[in-house]
């Protein structure tokens, strides 16, 4: 066994362990704030109504209007990873890991609640107007200034990291032998990519917010309806997979290797392992956008927030499943991840359906490249004070173009313990303010799931 395998399996055993103890600590969460996901769940789209059709647009230009913070946070959430995880979870873990992804969903929504509520209420206002907000605020209040530090300086080298691997697998893509003579060289894409997120950056939480309310909802819509539309067109084969994904839960199940996966160990390691990652909930990275939203109450941007994850583990466990009624996820001739539920999609939109999933995924890269460089640019600030904005700007660049050129695996990989040693103090604040604070999130509860209204400045 090489090294860089030895750190893989280590690296993949630490970050289990790590999800493992999130998921305590959204079960924790969901008791304590007396699940708040489902009680608050109508008022979540009421608020989503309100913000989309009945507010003004912004005052301040440091600021957005809550549902464009929404679809900022979303669109770090939606990425490629959202897409392919599933499907090599189902290899790794057998079909029954599709539940981890629906577990981290649904307890990780009273995380996001818990975690996007305290941003906005520590959130600083500098003198120049700039907000100042993310999980850094309430750390150095909560725990101390040494480990807001320890998040912001964590967190920076976890989103360049994370914008160069989104940018190496949107190179791939743009550059697969499937498009044809429309194929583009790594190096045109790496460089048309690091110049528009640098633009769109420069433009600010205004122009982040902007561009990411229009991509999402198309990017969803597309995915979800193709999605849909196989699942529809295999409707008898609905409940014999349902059933497959529970059965696999509890005993193993041979896969198309012959090797035998699955049982409630492995569904639990691969389905909350990746779950985890698709939904980023008790992480505090969606609070950073959602700090910027114009609302007097933090509560219910925070019951807003919740939305994120719910759409992040429905898009998941939806591609996990059309590759199971398919059956491509057992398709030895397929490269593992995407590709299995590209040819899902080729088999029932021909050429068209090749051509949908990559302007999908497409969209679900670039925003989630843009998405991690604005909430690294935060982490950058709060270390350097707002100085030297521009060496941000350039580490940004330099990664996303070296990310599009190369593929550094061992990177990649090591990279994800530095997940866990990022988390673990910020779940253990929002545990231990959950614990001697609950008012902080429960004072005006009862307003919110009556009334469901929303008071924007």
């Amino acid at each position: 066994m090489s090294f860089s395998e030895f750190i893989q399996i280590v690296s993949s055993w630490i970050l289990f362990a790590f999800c493992l103890i999130l998921l305590a600590g959204s079960l924790f969460l969901s008791f304590r704030l007396r699940f708040v996901q489902m009680r608050l769940f109508p008022a979540l789209f009421r608020m989503l109504f309100v913000s989309l059709f009945k507010q003004k647009r912004e005052r301040n230009s440091h600021t957005i209007v809550p549902h464009r913070a929404l679809f900022t946070a979303m669109s770090t959430t939606l990425g490629i990873g959202t897409l392919a995880g599933p499907v090599i979870a189902i290899h790794l873990g057998g079909p029954g890991a599709l539940l981890g992804f629906l577990f981290t969903a649904f307890f990780g929504s009273a995380a996001t609640f818990a975690e996007v509520s305290l941003s906005l209420s520590f959130r600083q206002k500098g003198e120049s107007g700039v907000i100042e907000g993310g999980p850094m605020q309430y750390l150095k209040v909560l725990l101390s200034p040494r480990w807001a530090r320890w998040y912001a300086v964590t967190c920076l080298m976890l989103m360049t990291a994370w914008s160069g691997a989104q940018a190496n697998q949107l190179s791939s893509l743009l550059n697969s032998p499937l498009l044809g003579a429309y194929r583009i060289a790594p190096l045109i894409s790496g460089s048309l990519l690091s110049c528009f997120v640098l633009w769109i950056l420069v433009g600010g939480i205004q122009r982040v917010g902007s561009f990411s309310s229009r991509i999402v909802p198309i990017m969803f819509v597309l995915y979800v309806g193709g999605a849909l539309w196989i699942l529809f067109s295999n409707k008898e084969r609905l409940g014999e997979c349902l059933a497959l994904v529970f059965r696999s839960a509890i005993q193993p199940q041979a896969m198309g290797s012959g090797v035998l996966v699955g049982g409630m160990m492995s569904t639990l390691r691969w389905g909350i392992f990746k779950g985890t990652q698709a939904t980023e909930a008790g992480i505090g990275t969606q609070t950073i956008p959602h700090s910027m939203a114009e609302t007097q109450d933090p509560r219910s941007q925070g019951t807003l927030a919740m939305l994120s994850t719910y759409t992040a583990g429905f898009v998941a466990f939806l591609s996990g499943f059309v590759t199971l009624v398919t059956n491509t996820y057992q398709n030895p001739k397929l490269p593992l991840g995407i590709s299995m539920v590209m040819a899902s999609f080729q088999e029932y939109f021909s050429f068209f359906g090749v051509i949908l999933l990559v302007v999908c995924t497409l969209l679900f890269g670039f925003g989630t490249v843009l998405g991690n460089s604005y909430n690294g640019s935060h982490c950058f600030f709060y270390l350097t004070r707002r100085n030297k904005s521009f060496v941000y700007l350039a580490i940004t660049a330099v990664m996303i173009f070296v990310g599009s050129l190369s593929e550094v695996k061992f990177f990649w990989t090591a990279i994800d313990t530095v997940l866990a040693a990022m988390a673990l103090p910020h779940l253990y604040a929002l545990v231990l303010c959950a614990y001697r604070e609950r008012s902080l999130f429960l004072s005006e509860d009862d307003m919110l799931r009556k009334t469901a209204k929303i008071i924007y400045k």
